[in-house]
């Protein structure tokens, strides 16, 4: 799969692909060609307050391939300058979520299955590692905020600035729907479900110096505890604000979460297109081509947008039940990264 999918710019000899998520079970970021998917939209109100919300961060990617991408517009908040502080103990501090992650990116030296991963964390909990005893292994979420979507190898780019020995492949979270325990490749950003029974450990935990611009980790949805320490049992992240959603009542969804305003159809263009023409679609609503709901700074939502939605207690559609979308599919929906 690394060899289709690229989060950043290509590489010489890689296929430039284009980002989609599923929206069944997963929001699985795997492209197996140039098919044709299912366009949502999203609009930012930037003077909207909503209290309790996360603001998302930017996804990294700079580079735009055309107009209306990820690179393009970079919605969401700017990394701090620097991204990582190195706090001289063998911890990196993520200046941007808060979390402090160990330096070394693959402490066990090796692999281990999921409940092994589990046990490692209590295991340096045990010990006091570097004086603490709240590590754990990160949630969907936590892991997730560690790729650059500018790179081509986020693993590469991690131990450029101050982490050691990340490894480009799968790393564990603690976060489990049944029986799918979730990944996320280090060197693409894939974030899926085990196609490997081992997977490399990297321990989080919550640091002392809060998010920047308030831009933390949200928690998955997960509620549903399989082990001692996994996210079911943690759920480390902002709670989520009751209702996650309102109904403005004009044909678009707040999400009180993140603040974000997103059509209510989840289908509006009533089928599929492909990367190209969602953004085409997009400009036309903003230009008036096509309805608009009154509003004309729609677009295409970044891989942080689309992930924010997903509730990992939920299945086909994995979004909050009671949720006041219509027309969602439960399949692929383009992302406005490359």
């Amino acid at each position: 799969m690394r060899k289709d999918v690229t989060l950043g710019k290509a590489t010489q000899g890689q296929k430039m692909t284009h980002i989609k998520y599923k929206l069944n079970l997963i929001s699985n970021l795997y492209a197996r060609g140039l098919f044709l998917f299912l366009a949502i939209l999203v609009m930012c109100l930037p003077a909207l307050s909503i209290a309790g919300t996360v603001n998302l961060p930017e996804t990294g990617q700079t580079t735009s391939y055309a107009t209306g991408d990820d690179g393009d517009i970079q919605a969401g908040v700017a990394w701090p300058s620097p991204r990582f502080t190195n706090n001289g103990d063998s911890t990196i501090t993520d200046n941007l979520t808060g979390l402090m992650w160990t330096q070394d990116a693959n402490l066990p030296a090796g692999t281990k299955t999921w409940q092994e991963a589990l046990n490692y964390v209590a295991g340096l909990n045990a010990g006091s590692y570097q004086g603490y005893t709240d590590w754990r292994l990160p949630n969907i979420n936590e892991l997730e905020s560690l790729v650059n979507a500018e790179e081509s190898n986020s693993a590469t780019w991690l131990n450029s600035q101050a982490f050691t020995n990340v490894q480009s492949i799968y790393y564990w979270s603690s976060t489990r729907s049944n029986s799918a325990m979730w990944l996320v490749d280090m060197s693409v950003g894939n974030v899926s479900y085990p196609m490997t029974t081992v997977g490399y450990v990297w321990p989080v935990r919550s640091g002392s110096g809060g998010s920047f611009d308030n831009s933390e980790i949200w928690e998955t949805g997960q509620n549903v505890s399989y082990a001692t320490g996994d996210d079911g049992d943690i759920k480390a992240g902002v709670a989520w604000p009751t209702p996650r959603f309102t109904d403005n009542g004009d044909g678009t969804v707040t999400d009180n979460l993140t603040g974000l305003v997103w059509t209510q159809d989840a289908n509006l263009p009533a089928g599929t297109k492909t990367w190209q023409q969602a953004l085409d679609y997009v400009k036309g609503m903003n230009a008036g081509t096509y309805p608009n709901l009154g509003y004309t700074d729609w677009r295409l939502p970044n891989r942080k947008g689309l992930f924010s939605l997903i509730d990992r207690s939920q299945y086909n559609p994995p979004i909050q039940s009671g949720h006041p979308f219509t027309n969602v599919q439960s399949n692929f929906y383009w992302g406005a990264g490359q």
